[in-house]
């Protein structure tokens, strides 16, 4: 990192606290110190690493939060969440759904699908991949849930005990950086990834057979169900003082959002700074990429409208776990008491602090984009007005 990025970033972030927008977020008693303990399924990347600046802003509203604990996958951080290690954790498991345990999704912001399989060896359809090695995060991750459900659907069996010519072995890998690794040795032929990996993969120089490609993405993940949310346990949110700081988290995270979606130079500057180990090419690419790919979302997940109303999503999840595998039948939100699989007023009240938010006039909001916004969003939280053409 060159050390002249830090005074720009600096000034950033004294201009964005001080702004009479977040100023609604102040404590009860601001001479209060709160200590916030949050969780991650695995290292700082592009999924989360806005997470870092609510991190910042939430400190100048009192609130401290310990966020350097990240696990090794999925299922480790869920159970950090179950036995008290973590107050809130960012869960890829789906716990509250797939678990029957006692706690809630509370929030999110990630409304469209972030992952995808992508294939080594110029493999272009799933029957290809018979014989084959496939490496996720492994059980109990979304990643895992995700083969089962592409597999099932194409009809292909699979197996997790060992490569057979029958079927797809799926084998539990890592994170991005391993599961890329694996597919560039040649160790896999299908790995499932963030869907920024693309732009590590598209290059000539990489893209090519000496790093066993041609690559190709041979599935995306589906847009229209619930991939990843904020955790909480029932009985750390039966607490009222508890639920006042969630208020404020979820508010932080979004106004976080709001802001990078609006200031794309600042989010790599940012992002270089927690990242500095990840191309700067990678960040570029993720600072508009995801923006339009609706995984950076200002407006949270559970408040929606339309077909991304809470209980259509919430039935179009149960289908997907129950085609996957994971799920008998059908679990209903109320089931787990007393606040729900999926809880929205918690981040209701945070939208709520902070006001509508409208989109900046990029070239990927397309006129289409806005109408999305349109159908989707209740007009008290934002809208989005374009003079793109659309594409």
């Amino acid at each position: 990192m060159k050390p002249n990025r830090y005074v720009p970033l600096a000034v950033v972030i004294i201009l964005v606290v001080t702004a009479a927008s977040y100023a609604l977020l102040s404590l009860p008693d601001s001479h209060s110190t709160v200590t916030l303990s949050v969780g991650y399924p695995e290292e700082v990347d592009e999924s989360v690493v806005t997470d870092q600046y609510a991190f910042q802003l939430l400190a100048t509203e009192g609130i401290q939060v310990t966020y350097t604990t990240y696990y090794q996958n999925p299922p480790l951080a869920y159970k950090a969440l179950l036995t008290g290690q973590q107050d809130i954790i960012y869960d890829e498991t789906m716990g509250s759904l797939t678990s029957g345990q006692d706690t809630t999704c509370v929030g999110g912001y990630q409304l469209g699908g972030v992952f995808l399989a992508m294939t080594g060896d110029n493999i272009t359809s799933p029957s290809q991949l018979l014989g084959k090695t496939a490496v996720d995060f492994g059980p109990g991750s979304i990643m895992r849930d995700l083969n089962d459900y592409w597999f099932a659907q194409a009809g292909i069996p699979v197996n997790t005990q060992h490569p057979s010519p029958n079927s797809v072995y799926l084998e539990a890998s890592g994170g991005d950086i391993q599961t890329l690794h694996d597919l560039e040795s040649g160790q896999a032929q299908e790995i499932v990834a963030d869907d920024f990996i693309v732009s590590d993969l598209q290059s000539p120089s990489v893209n090519n057979s000496a790093h066993n490609g041609p690559f190709h993405v041979l599935f995306y993940a589906p847009s229209n169900i619930y991939t990843s949310c904020y955790a909480v346990r029932d009985d750390w949110l039966s607490n009222p003082s508890n639920q006042l700081v969630l208020e404020k988290f979820l508010a932080a995270i979004y106004q976080a959002q709001r802001h990078f979606i609006s200031n794309p130079n600042q989010y790599v500057t940012f992002a270089e700074q927690q990242m500095p180990e990840t191309s700067t090419q990678e960040i570029e690419f993720a600072s508009t990429f995801y923006p339009a790919l609706l995984a950076y979302w200002p407006y949270g997940l559970y408040n929606l409208q339309g077909n991304e109303s809470l209980q259509v999503k919430y039935n179009n999840t149960d289908e997907f776990f129950m085609t996957a595998g994971v799920l008998t039948s059908a679990v209903a939100n109320d089931s787990v008491q007393p606040y729900g699989v999926f809880n929205k007023y918690f981040e209701l009240k945070a939208l709520q602090m902070l006001g509508p938010y409208e989109y900046p006039d990029e070239s990927w909001v397309t006129p289409t984009f806005a109408s999305s916004i349109q159908d989707w969003v209740p007009s008290w939280m934002g809208t989005a007005t374009s003079n793109a053409t659309s594409a």
